[in-house]
């Protein structure tokens, strides 16, 4: 009798062990195949729902941005809606602006001398409001080459992933601004977008054979031969 009770409870001990490795099997260590999982549609929808979430941030911040430079922001408030790399890019033709001679300007795209020249200009004629941010406000003001491009007829919001860009009206699928997506707000990019903007008047140069020197006084006489005297490679050298 005492024998026959320890095979039931052995048999028992046998039958519980196995339920309970049933169950353990069958929690986390399932066949993944037979896991439900989002159809293609699905995930595409998910896709298209966030790219439009993206789009509308966007477009968002643009017109936070041309409100700013419109209503004389802080430089902090700025550069917080622009990349970390323009923020470099900004200081650092800042310092070109006060210490590059005219071989120094040769090393420099179109875009970066016209900026030099133009800082340079606002100095020599104390055009600048304040001691601090000059080229950030040279660049964003109404005289900055930003401002210009703001005031065109622009095209719709293009976004792809974490890129997002803007073109004329006229031809939207050719970017003119360079937006990136930052974790999670969008920035402009300036030192891209640039570029872009002064590529209609670099052909000029191509057409003539000119440096970007050359070029570049020629545009801000262009600009400015009848409010400002000595518009000439005198704004080659550092005017301090």
């Amino acid at each position: 009798m005492h024998a026959l009770k320890n095979t039931i409870l052995c048999a028992l001990s046998v039958a519980a062990l196995l339920v309970f490795a049933s169950c353990a099997g069958s929690s986390g260590n399932a066949d993944p195949a037979a896991q439900p999982s989002e159809s293609a549609s699905v995930k595409d929808a998910k896709h298209k729902e966030r790219e439009q979430d993206k789009k509308a941030m966007l477009e968002q911040l643009f017109v936070d941005f041309q409100n700013a430079i419109r209503t004389n922001v802080s430089a902090d408030t700025l550069l917080a809606m622009m990349t970390d790399s323009t923020e470099y890019w900004i200081d650092s033709l800042e310092l070109h602006a006060r210490t590059y001679t005219a071989e120094n300007l040769d090393t420099c795209q179109f875009y970066e001398v016209y900026a030099i020249l133009l800082y340079r200009l606002y100095e020599r004629e104390h055009l600048f409001v304040g001691p601090d941010d000059k080229m950030l406000y040279l660049l964003l003001s109404k005289s900055g080459m930003l401002d210009r491009l703001t005031n065109l007829k622009l095209g719709p919001m293009e976004v792809k992933n974490d890129r997002g860009s803007v073109g004329l009206a006229s031809s939207p699928k050719v970017p003119i601004m360079i937006f990136e997506w930052d974790d999670s707000v969008w920035k402009l990019d300036l030192p891209q977008t640039l570029p872009l903007i002064t590529k209609g008047i670099e052909s000029i140069a191509v057409k003539k054979s000119w440096s970007s020197k050359k070029l570049a006084l020629y545009w801000l006489d262009k600009e400015y031969h009848l409010k400002y005297s000595r518009l000439d490679d005198s704004l080659y050298e550092p005017i301090y």
